[in-house]
């Protein structure tokens, strides 16, 4: 019995190894398969990193340069608005002093007689004419 039970100790750690050694062997595959699939993620970060920096800096270069134009712009038109505040102010102070030589003027372009204007424009035309055409015959 001594042989049969060192034979079946035999063949029961032959079993044993031969599972552990695929045991092992399968450990081996996925600890390659991990270690495979976490350097091509750290090299896709790295190309992404290295492709996306330069674009995030570009793009932030851009913004300021907008950020400071707008603000020019912003002075531009804080200065504009006081000058045209200054403008109405001369306008309304203007029309202030001028008041009445305005009205004045407005009532006498309004008491015109156009139709004598005309009269006389027409008149004076008549007498011209002749004149004129004695002149042109001098040419």
């Amino acid at each position: 019995m001594g042989d049969n039970s060192v034979e079946q100790v035999k063949e029961l750690t032959n079993d044993k190894t031969e599972l552990l050694v695929k045991l092992a062997k399968k450990q081996l595959l996925w600890q390659k398969i991990s270690t495979f699939s976490f350097i091509c993620a750290l090299l896709a970060l790295l190309y992404v990193i290295t492709g996306l920096v330069p674009k995030v800096e570009t793009t932030l270069d851009h913004y300021n340069e907008v950020a400071i134009k707008a603000q020019e712009s912003l002075a531009q038109v804080d200065s504009m608005s006081k000058e045209l505040e200054e403008a109405s102010t001369n306008i309304n102070k203007l029309v202030e002093d001028n008041f009445d030589e305005l009205t004045s003027a407005v009532n006498d372009m309004s008491n015109i007689d156009f139709e004598g204007l005309n009269k006389a424009i027409q008149d004076l035309e008549d007498t011209v004419g002749p004149f004129a055409n004695f002149m042109r015959s001098f040419r």
